[in-house]
């Protein structure tokens, strides 16, 4: 079992792709283990600092209502001019902008809290969902690791989530088009690694995995969508 101050070395080697800490993950007496501490502790941290950066956030902004009717009244007026349904984009601009709000810590109160949550909660479906799917991918390109090998190896596809501490400050955030390439990249260097891939079945089976993931988040937005309209038809 590898000790936790060990962490932050394992996540400068890790974004800089050296295969020192994916190899120690995979031979890790209980690398699934191992990597589920990784995962919470990183995504624990990085939810505490963007809570409490909203909280910063929020005292510097105007009342949320009071933004809301702004978007709401600017909307309305896109929709006069091109011709598009103003009650139902109002129904799914309220419903997105509750959602966002919420989650954000934007509305005060308890919410503010919710990054503690929902972060490592999604960091920890994304590493199980991918390193599922890679296992099952990587074996089929004749890939040799097990699949405890391999969620030792991908709980470090959390590395990137480092940044997310620059969120405490108010208004400051990492690019993330930057935290998704950078996460891409360690995806492709833990399958490499873990499953003794060449590059190119390596760099098949991450991309695979991120198209299985993408197309199951547009099934999923549009089941939500298709939901969403039905209900307000009733």
């Amino acid at each position: 079992m590898l000790q936790p101050q060990s962490y932050p070395e394992f996540v400068a080697k890790a974004l800089v792709l050296d295969s020192e800490p994916f190899e120690a993950m995979v031979d890790d007496d209980n690398p699934w283990i191992e990597g589920l501490v990784f995962v919470v502790a990183l995504s624990f941290l990085a939810g505490i600092a963007r809570a409490l950066g909203g909280l910063l956030t929020a005292a510097t902004l105007p009342a949320p209502e009071a933004t809301l009717s702004a978007a709401i009244q600017g909307w309305q007026q896109l929709a006069s001019l091109v011709a598009l349904p103003v009650a139902q984009g109002e129904a799914v601009l309220r419903s997105a902008w509750e959602l966002a709000a919420l989650s954000s810590g934007y509305t005060g109160g308890w919410s503010h809290l919710l990054p503690i949550i929902t972060l490592p909660l999604l960091m920890l479906l994304w590493w199980v969902f991918f390193s599922l799917v890679a296992h099952g991918v990587a074996r089929a390109m004749g890939g040799s690791g097990t699949l405890n090998a391999t969620m030792g190896a991908s709980a470090l596809i959390a590395a990137p989530m480092v940044f997310l501490v620059l969120t405490i400050v108010p208004f400051a955030s990492p690019s993330g088009a930057m935290l998704l390439i950078w996460g891409v990249l360690i995806a492709y260097r833990a399958v490499h690694i873990a499953h003794d891939l060449s590059w190119q079945n390596a760099a098949k089976t991450t991309l695979i995995v991120y198209a299985v993931a993408l197309l199951a988040g547009t099934l999923l937005a549009l089941m939500f969508t298709f939901g969403y309209s039905m209900g307000g038809y009733r």
